[in-house]
């Protein structure tokens, strides 16, 4: 292993576990999903460079804030939802999984100007759909199914609102502005102009959040509590009571469909740099 790359591992892991050490303090992770985000921070300084890092960086940061705006409001979600605000080994690795095979993939084969554009693609996807649960939990108006527009209670899985989606264009864009001035770092900004960074970031933070919530509507497993008569994504329903299948397929939980939304960041930001 060349000393280069050792060096940036052990920076990276300095770095990543201070981030992860915060992320602790500030509940916003358990701690699984510090582990989780150690080795997904680490291997991506390591693999990527700081060009690539500033961004995963703000993704977090931004959805540590968000996830501790209007608490108690976001608290009718706990009947929905299967996990708490924290978040976990699964969920850190849904959200930066395919982030970090790019990271490797980019440092092992010397593709990084290929490949930059798709892991901002993949980052702003996953962004976009965190800041549309965040922001749009705290919409005053029920959210709409997306395949039929029909009212939904607050947290359930395919569920959209206006404000949730203008949320979704918001954190693209907001990773879009990272990655070109962390591109600014770089020797070889990839020919991407801050135009072209900006429309990756939003095409990719739309789409991720629409595939997010069209899988929520359709495929993602929902369970149903038959003591509260409530459809549920929690095994265990907050009553206490076991829930059971309602609609979706076995085992396609929230943290899967996550993963699967965030592969579209992928040809979203082929596309912008095949355009630019």
């Amino acid at each position: 292993m060349p000393e280069s790359l050792i060096g940036r591992l052990a920076l990276g892991l300095l770095l990543s576990a201070a981030i992860g050490g915060i992320g602790v303090w500030r509940q916003a992770l358990t701690w699984g999903g510090t582990a989780g985000a150690v080795v997904v921070g680490t291997l991506i300084f390591a693999f990527g460079g700081l060009a690539w890092a500033i961004p995963m960086v703000g993704f977090f940061v931004a959805g540590s804030v968000l996830s501790a705006l209007g608490r108690e409001r976001k608290r009718a979600l706990a009947a929905v939802a299967a996990k708490g605000a924290r978040r976990d080994l699964v969920q850190v690795l849904a959200n930066g999984g395919a982030a970090t095979v790019l990271a490797l993939a980019a440092g092992s084969t010397g593709k990084a100007t290929l490949l930059f554009p798709a892991y901002l693609g993949v980052l702003a996807a996953v962004t976009a759909d965190t800041w549309s649960t965040e922001i749009g939990g705290l919409s005053r108006h029920p959210p709409r199914l997306v395949t039929t527009l029909a009212v939904v209670p607050p947290g359930t899985s395919g569920g959209v609102t206006p404000l949730g989606l203008l949320a979704a264009g918001a954190g693209g864009l907001c990773i879009g502005a990272i990655g070109w001035l962390s591109l600014l770092l770089d020797a070889e900004p990839a020919g991407l102009k801050p135009v072209h960074v900006l429309a990756l970031g939003a095409l990719a933070g739309l789409a991720g959040s629409l595939v997010d919530s069209l899988l929520g509507a359709t495929v993602q497993e929902v369970r149903w509590c038959p003591v509260c008569r409530f459809a549920t994504e929690a095994a265990i329903h907050r009553c206490g009571a076991p829930s059971v299948p309602h609609r979706g397929w076995p085992g396609l939980n929230n943290d899967a469909v996550n993963f699967l939304a965030s592969l579209i960041g992928i040809p979203a930001g082929v596309l912008v740099v095949a355009l630019a």
